[in-house]
C-alpha cells in the first residue's frame, strides 16, 4: 500500500521587530547643576547646556567630546580652559536607555564629574587631577528635530 501524503505549503512570516527607540535628549539636575544635552539638533550637531551657581556654558559640535564605554556614554565639555592654571571639565555619564513606550520618556539617575586639571611647574610627584562627583536625576526622551 503506497500512501502518499500531501502537505500544504508552509508560509513563514518573518518576525518584524521595531528597532528600539533610543533617547536623544537628556535633562538632568543635581546639587545646583543643570544639564540639557541633545545628541543631535536642527543642525545635526550635538548640543549641551551646563549651568551652576558660578557659570553657564553652551557647547555644540566638536566642543562636546563623547566616548562610548561600558559605563555608558561619557559626554565632556570644557567649563574653564586655562593653559597656565589648568582646566575645569564637566563629564556626565549618559546611561543606555530605551523609550519604546507611547510617552517616549524615561526617568534617569546618573553621575556627573567636575574635573580640575592642574599643571605642575616643578618636577615633583603630585596628583594632577581632582574630582567632584555630582549625582544627577532627570529624564531622557526621544524628540524629533
Amino acid at each position: 500500500m503506497d500512501a502518499t501524503m500531501e502537505t500544504a505549503p508552509v508560509h513563514v512570516i518573518p518576525e518584524t521587530r521595531a528597532e528600539p527607540v533610543v533617547p536623544n535628549m537628556f535633562e538632568l539636575l543635581g546639587r545646583g547643576v543643570s544639564i540639557h544635552f541633545s545628541t543631535t539638533s536642527f543642525t545635526g550637531e550635538p548640543r549641551l547646556h551646563y549651568q551652576d551657581s558660578c557659570r553657564e556654558v553652551n557647547a555644540s559640535g566638536e566642543e562636546i567630546r563623547q566616548e562610548q564605554t561600558e559605563l555608558g556614554t561619557l559626554v565632556t565639555i570644557t567649563l574653564e580652559p586655562d593653559a597656565d592654571a589648568g582646566s575645569l571639565l564637566f563629564t556626565v555619564v549618559i546611561p543606555r536607555a530605551r523609550v519604546d513606550g507611547p510617552e517616549r520618556e524615561v526617568r534617569l539617575e546618573t553621575q556627573g564629574f567636575l574635573t580640575r586639571s592642574r599643571f605642575s611647574r616643578l618636577p615633583t610627584d603630585a596628583q594632577l587631577q581632582t574630582y567632584i562627583a555630582v549625582p544627577l536625576r532627570g529624564r531622557a526622551s526621544q524628540v524629533d528635530f
